[in-house]
């Protein structure tokens, strides 16, 4: 498997000229946001969401507003996470600890909106009005999507369609963002074929975290293992595995979940591969990459083999 270094040297310079672009458009003359933010964009990021609009951008041979429109990308998902580690209450992301954790919740809320701000005065100087309204929409899916979540926080949902709605806005709707940007800017009019591909592949994405957050190294994730028990979240094995466990075993999980129990977290892990909610994760992770593979096949197979590649980095990764 191609692993994402390999897929970074092949974009090394667009990638050094986003980090030099953040860098720069997060500079002021207020200290404390120049530390915060510096602390959530260099903090071990992936960089994932840019990577997808260099890939496609590159596919399109489009070089116009590349940089601009990777680093809002960036910038949207850096506010997230500032503020779904105020309300998810974390100390630790990559290994490092979290902004809230070192400054407090209202310096990373603040910083956070700051983060959201600078990225919209970055919209207006692309000036692309496809822009505005792909960026518009998935900001507020996005906060549906967290709404939503919060709305089921430390209950088990039990419909697994119900979850994967959530996950697509929450995590999906960013990567399909980037996706359709990268099509707009490079003035081609087929969005179809990006979309698909964009909420596939955030759906995995989100479905591989799901994964490693129970059956992960957490010291190759950088997070705590069964953190999302700890902050009272249903994820997909979870789910799948209530759905289908005898009064037991649900009578167990609910103890568990309810009192978040975490030294607890190899209890639910013998449930999970009892009723083979491990396997069925990583089958459903399979097929929305292939979901997503499938969304480019139009396109020629040598242009799309780094995207290809990226997708199968990112739902077969142990980080």
């Amino acid at each position: 498997m191609v692993d994402l270094n390999e897929i970074n040297r092949k974009l090394s310079v667009e990638i050094k000229h986003l980090n030099d672009f953040l860098k720069k458009t997060t500079t002021t003359d207020i200290p404390l946001i120049n530390t915060l933010s510096s602390h959530i964009i260099d903090s071990g990021g992936k960089r994932i969401r840019p990577i997808v609009l260099f890939l496609i951008s590159k596919i399109l041979n489009n070089k116009n507003n590349i940089i601009e429109s990777a680093a809002i990308l960036e910038l949207i998902h850096a506010a997230t996470l500032m503020h779904d580690d105020v309300v998810d209450q974390s100390d630790l992301r990559h290994n490092i600890n979290t902004a809230n954790k070192l400054w407090g919740n209202d310096s990373a809320v603040l910083v956070g909106d700051f983060l959201y701000s600078r990225a919209f005065e970055l919209i207006v100087e692309i000036n692309r009005e496809q822009v505005y309204k792909i960026l518009a929409e998935t900001t507020n899916k996005i906060s549906q999507g967290e709404v939503m979540q919060l709305m089921f926080k430390e209950k088990i949902i039990e419909n697994i369609d119900q979850y994967i709605e959530i996950i697509y806005l929450k995590t999906g709707k960013l990567f399909e963002a980037s996706a359709l940007v990268a099509v707009d800017i490079a003035n081609e009019s087929d969005h179809g074929w990006a979309r698909e591909f964009g909420k596939n592949f955030g759906i995995a994405y989100q479905l591989r975290n799901d994964y490693l957050d129970y059956f992960g190294d957490n010291d190759e994730t950088g997070k705590n293992i069964a953190e999302d028990l700890s902050e009272g979240k249903s994820t997909l094995p979870l789910i799948h595995s209530y759905v289908h466990s005898n009064k037991k075993d649900k009578d167990l999980i609910e103890t568990i979940f309810n009192n978040k129990v975490v030294s607890d977290a190899n209890k639910l892990r013998e449930i999970f591969q009892r009723n083979n909610s491990d396997e069925y994760t990583l089958m459903e992770i399979e097929k929305y990459s292939n979901n997503a593979i499938q969304a480019l096949t139009h396109l020629d197979m040598e242009d799309i083999q780094a995207l290809v590649d990226l997708t199968n980095f990112c739902c077969k990764r142990s980080r």
